[in-house]
């Protein structure tokens, strides 16, 4: 037997789910469905991505510059900013569907991710053919690689990569960028299941001394 509950949201707790779930929206998971995804979670939340919710409890605005700056010769001498930047505005889309993680491996190094750098991930997205995934194998390990939909790569890309333009590959596979580490191709019975897409690599470049 099932009953109907009223559910009430505020303005802006509406708008959060209305962003999540799209213009059109989706069907209510069932109970059924949340719990065959809690494993799922778990398994993200616990991993050693070190996996944290964004929490959007300040507004602090940057001033932004009216000319992109060159890397050559220094720029004009002159009022170059304008008005301010929210990074909340920025880097999050769906506040109730990112997540701030850490890089733990190497493997996507030649793309730029290197151990300790902090990432947004965010859940909502649909993944597309080379976007850079946080994805589970066999509901128990998470990995961070670099998605591959065999349908829209060329023989000469698989050449590339494989150095067999016919080498026979599942519709989806994981790429590693480092040649240290293999590719995550599965077999028949293994199963990949994208958990979120990485949309920004907050890279630190200056780093503070301990005693500042």
């Amino acid at each position: 037997m099932s009953k109907k509950l009223p559910i009430y949201f505020s303005d802006e707790a509406w708008s959060s789910l209305q962003q999540l779930m799209g213009s059109d929206g989706k069907p209510s998971p069932t109970i059924n469905a949340l719990l065959e995804q809690q494993s799922a979670d778990q398994v993200f939340f616990n991993s050693s991505l070190n996996v944290q919710a964004i929490q959007k409890q300040s507004r602090l605005e940057i001033p932004v510059a009216l000319e992109r700056i060159p890397a050559g010769p220094a720029f004009a001498n002159k009022d170059v900013f304008d008005k301010a930047l929210d990074l909340n505005d920025l880097l999050v889309i769906n506040p109730l569907a990112t997540f701030i993680a850490h890089v733990d491996s190497e493997s996507l190094l030649y793309a730029g991710f290197e151990i300790n750098d902090t990432f947004l991930v965010d859940r909502s997205l649909k993944a597309k053919h080379g976007d850079i995934v946080v994805a589970l194998i066999d509901n128990r390990e998470i990995t961070l690689k670099r998605l591959m939909v065999t349908e829209k790569m060329s023989k000469e890309e698989i050449a590339n990569i494989f150095g067999d333009a016919d080498k026979v590959l599942p519709d989806i596979w994981l790429k590693a960028e480092n040649p240290a580490y293999e590719h995550i191709i599965p077999n028949d019975s293994e199963s990949i299941v994208v958990q979120g897409v990485v949309t920004f690599n907050l890279k630190q470049l200056y780093k503070r001394s301990s005693h500042t």
